[in-house]
């Protein structure tokens, strides 16, 4: 399930070249910009969380996470929003036993922050594109110690973001960006490209995939966009 196949320079290229082929989409694209009052839920299965890595560490086994997202985020006008994630899942393997065997450990974590927007439409380009920028702070902590498991897997930190969101079609919403973390002793940078397909409804199906320094992962969910039900026909508190 967890592909390794790019490296982050590797996932830079793409990146780099996903954006470009974006500049010639976005334009003819219908409908309205990117949305910023949703709540989702998705599964994920990647080597790092939150800038957690237990393949940087031998005591880990090189162990993978894997777990269950809910996020939300909420528009308080079109240029600024308030965001946050909860992850609950498990590290497997993730540490040695005394007697040689293996174990899996718990782990759970969550990050809230603020985001800004800045629509592409201010540099003359199109309305349906915005550079995002957010910061979390973040907490990581193993749910079920074991003995002779060390604590590195616990901690607390920051998460940077840069992002293009792009509403490429009436019903889907492109992204690409990068992630820089720094939780507990471990620094970590991600390559972020994703794509949300609305189906009805205000619901979205979404993927994304997450390439970090080392490894490779990717999430799937679905995304509940609600802000025009509560606020009329915008997406935010504050037009």
């Amino acid at each position: 399930m967890i592909l390794r196949f790019l490296g982050a320079k590797q996932g830079l290229a793409v990146a780099a070249l996903t954006a470009s082929a974006l500049a010639s989409t976005a334009v003819r694209a219908d409908g309205p910009g990117p949305a910023y009052t949703y709540l989702g839920a998705s599964y994920e299965w990647t080597d790092v969380k939150y800038g957690v890595n237990p393949s940087g560490d031998e005591r880990y086994n090189n162990g993978t996470m894997e777990g269950y997202n809910i996020d939300a985020a909420l528009g308080i006008t079109p240029y600024f929003h308030i965001l946050g994630q909860y992850f609950d899942g498990d590290c497997t393997p993730c540490g040695t036993n005394s007697n040689g065997s293996q174990y899996d450990q718990g782990f759970k974590g969550y990050e809230v922050g603020a985001g800004f927007a800045i629509g592409f439409d201010k540099i003359g380009w199109n309305d349906r594109t915005d550079l995002v920028l957010r910061g979390y702070y973040v907490d990581v902590e193993q749910s079920n110690l074991n003995p002779d498991s060390p604590p590195s897997l616990s901690g607390d930190g920051w998460e940077g973001k840069i992002m293009i969101l792009s509403q490429i079609s009436p019903r889907a919403e492109f992204e690409v960006g990068y992630a820089y973390q720094d939780v507990g002793t471990v620094k970590n940078s991600d390559v972020l490209i994703g794509l949300n397909y609305r189906v009805g409804a205000g619901f979205a199906l979404l993927a994304k995939g997450i390439i970090f320094d080392d490894d490779t992962g990717f999430q799937l969910g679905v995304r509940w966009y609600f802000g025009d039900l509560i606020f009329g026909d915008r997406d935010t508190i504050v037009r």
